[in-house]
């Protein structure tokens, strides 16, 4: 039997909480992360006192979502999709249900590396339970418990049943098998646990007013987080009988005591109310020429924490050189684009889909934000040299909301230093309108005051709203789309709401429908004018979007449609006249530069290619590199584009959601690749039916 040195697992966790407790500062919203390190690695040493005490829970936070979770997991969920070099991959897999635990195509580091916080937060919540109980120990332990809830509910909607441990190491028998090899244990005994401990301990947070921060939990973020777990405890997921870990048995499914999903429902809307009626959390509205979603997610990035705490809840903070410096803006992101910007030659590897960009209504702010239909490049080979945004095409629309241009300027091309959202208040609404859509059997005045105040804000007020309570969620999970893309909930929103077959093949169809412009997209233009715009080239910069005309004219079609677009002399300056009438004709700026795209090509075809040289873009090098992966942004969108197929990324052996088979891969198998691998490292966890289990010796 494996044998574990007890010192120095306890000791090892311990090290890691304090560590990485000098590396974060999570007070007041500030930004500087410069904390001593405390290194020594005793447990006595970290309780001996509240201020050391509160610096291990602080250390908690470092690591506590892994990459995986706003890589992989922010995709798959009808909005985002996977932009990667090649489509044969962990990341391309997984964005489209195609697990494979021998690759291993799984999650594999989030399992790990929760389970290291899990035993953290074990240490720290019997500690402080052993400490004399002041306001701050208290408080101490609540966040804890907050944390740990946090990564139990992370692991449970990405893998069901999983080991589930309360005690430190240092409690038990460290020979048992049970604690060796902890075998999968019921999940909703498991959600039961931590929301019941959740709700004892959760008034023992400070509020927002009483504490000032957002990058640690207080009782404000602490609400929502709670109502969240509620929601995924009382819905459906993909459940088997564990004795016989039969195929057979796999079905998605609820808890069966219909009383306690009520009670979950119950707890959940009480917690969201008790935000609301707090009064301290808003949405912010607009100011200083920006919308008020545009505002929220330019300060965020701009770490002006203060500004958006009404409505960013919690967040983790993420600044520095340090290891815990965060990659999200890289996948969650925009390019630099080049080399001769102030953003440098910087990748982006996700992709917004293009039917998701359209199906926003034309007055909704949040669309540009969201989906960022530009990137910035060089118009000469200087380090001075000026610098324009271009237009994207369909298939090359990145995730806005994390964009470059709007951060503080990077630590290194991999450490974007934006924080990662946890908790908004938005969510917070939609979660409310949906509790009392569900135990009233039907929206509530206050449900449809809590999607009016979302909708509002995004200037669609007026869009109706329905009446009926199937009618009412879908519009939720619609709004929960518009809001919330980008968050790293959507994917097992669709699970636990069990809408997640219909909509993969509602995603499935609207894609190749707007591929043969078809359908709800028969009208869609093929050809977009964009305004050629001068960027400030440089960090904080308010851009937005370019102004573009949507050519449906069959005159109009003929002029920019040519077969060849002429870049250089009379010939560019004659096209060029022309655009500049059409732009009149529908009421735009004539005196500026216009180029055509044509939205169906990828960004990098060569007619595309012409079109912005002859807007004004600089010939050849740069002009031709859009630095977001090429599975998706270097391929047409269109069918007859492509030679009248379907591009590869749409439909065929890799296309959207390829992999995904209804009742198997609502959730993640582990991996059992190599040793370091549950299946491999714990021979009684048995891995999730239909997926193969290691076989070897142990």
């Amino acid at each position: 039997m494996k044998k574990y040195n007890f010192n120095a697992v306890r000791n090892l966790v311990a090290a890691l909480a304090l560590v990485g407790s000098g590396s974060m500062l999570l007070t007041s919203c500030e930004d500087t992360l410069d904390l001593k390190s405390y290194t020594k690695d005793d447990v006595e040493f970290a309780f001996e006192n509240e201020n050391n005490a509160d610096l291990f829970v602080q250390g908690i936070y470092r690591g506590l979502v892994h990459e995986e979770f706003y890589r992989q997991a922010n995709t798959g969920e009808m909005t985002t999709i996977a932009a990667e070099d090649a489509f044969e991959g962990n990341k391309h897999y997984i964005s489209n249900y195609a697990y494979d635990p021998t690759a291993p195509y799984v999650f594999g580091s989030t399992y790990s590396e929760s389970y290291k916080k899990i035993e953290a937060c074990n240490i720290a919540i019997h500690r402080l339970n052993g400490m004399e109980q002041t306001d701050k120990i208290k408080a101490l332990i609540g966040e804890t418990v907050a944390l740990r809830a946090f990564l139990y509910f992370n692991l449970i909607r990405l893998f069901g049943d999983v080991p589930f441990v309360t005690e430190p190491l240092e409690l038990l028998d460290i020979e048992s098998e049970d604690v060796l090899y902890p075998k999968r244990y019921d999940r909703d005994k498991i959600y039961d646990f931590v929301i019941d401990e959740m709700a004892a301990t959760i008034e023992d947070l400070p509020w927002f007013s009483e504490c000032g921060y957002t990058e640690r939990i207080n009782r404000n973020s602490a609400y929502g987080l709670l109502a969240r777990i509620c929601l995924h405890a009382a819905g459906y997921s993909l459940r088997w009988d564990l004795e016989t870990n039969s195929e057979a048995s796999l079905h998605m499914g609820q808890r069966e005591d219909q009383a306690r999903i009520r009670e979950l429902y119950t707890i959940a809307d009480k917690a969201l109310a008790a935000v609301i009626g707090s009064g301290e959390n808003y949405l912010l509205q607009s100011a200083n020429g920006m919308s008020g979603f545009q505002r929220l997610f330019y300060n965020f990035d701009q770490r002006n924490f203060g500004e958006v705490a009404p409505e960013m809840m919690w967040s983790i903070a993420r600044l520095g050189t340090n290891v815990g410096n965060t990659t999200l803006g890289v996948y969650v992101g925009t390019p630099g684009g080049s080399q001769y910007a102030i953003y440098g030659a910087r990748r982006a590897l996700q992709c917004k889909l293009p039917t998701f960009y359209l199906s926003y209504d034309e007055n909704d702010t949040r669309r540009d934000v969201t989906c960022c239909a530009y990137n910035p490049r060089a118009l000469g080979v200087t380090t001075d040299a000026e610098v324009a945004n271009a237009g994207t095409t369909y298939s090359s629309i990145c995730s806005g909301k994390y964009r470059i241009q709007w951060q503080v300027e990077p630590s290194a091309a991999a450490q974007r230093n934006v924080n990662i959202p946890m908790v908004r208040y938005a969510d917070v609404l939609l979660m409310y309108a949906e509790t009392q859509n569900y135990l009233n059997n039907g929206p509530t005045a206050a449900a449809i005051s809590a999607l009016q105040q979302v909708r509002d804000r995004a200037g669609i007020g007026s869009m109706s709203i329905p009446s009926g309570q199937d009618a009412f969620q879908d519009a939720l999970l619609q709004e929960r789309m518009w809001e919330l893309s980008d968050e790293f909930l959507l994917r097992t929103d669709l699970v636990r709401m069990n809408l997640l077959e219909r909509e993969v093949g509602k995603a499935q169809q609207a894609l190749k429908d707007l591929s043969k412009r078809e359908g709800d997209y028969a009208d869609v233009a093929v050809y977009r004018l964009y305004k050629f715009e001068k960027d400030e080239n440089k960090y904080g910069t308010t851009f937005l979007g370019l102004d573009y005309i949507d050519i449906t004219d069959p005159d109009e079609i003929a002029i920019v449609g040519r077969s060849s677009i002429p870049t250089t002399g009379t010939n560019k300056d004659n096209f060029n006249a022309q655009l500049k009438e059409i732009a009149a004709a529908h009421g735009k700026d004539a005196t500026a530069s216009w180029y055509v795209t044509n939205m169906f090509l990828s960004w990098d075809n060569t007619w595309n290619k012409n079109g912005r040289i002859a807007g004004g873009f600089r010939m050849g090098g740069e002009n031709n590199q859009l630095l977001v992966g090429n599975t998706i942004a270097q391929k047409p969108t269109g069918f007859a584009e492509n030679r009248n197929n379907y591009p590869d990324w749409i439909d065929g052996p890799f296309g959207l959601y390829f992999g995904y088979v209804h009742n198997r891969t609502e959730l993640s198998p582990f991996a059992n690749q190599a040793a370091g691998h549950p299946l491999v490292d714990n021979p009684r966890l048995t891995q999730l039916p239909g997926y193969p289990g290691y076989s070897g010796v142990h």
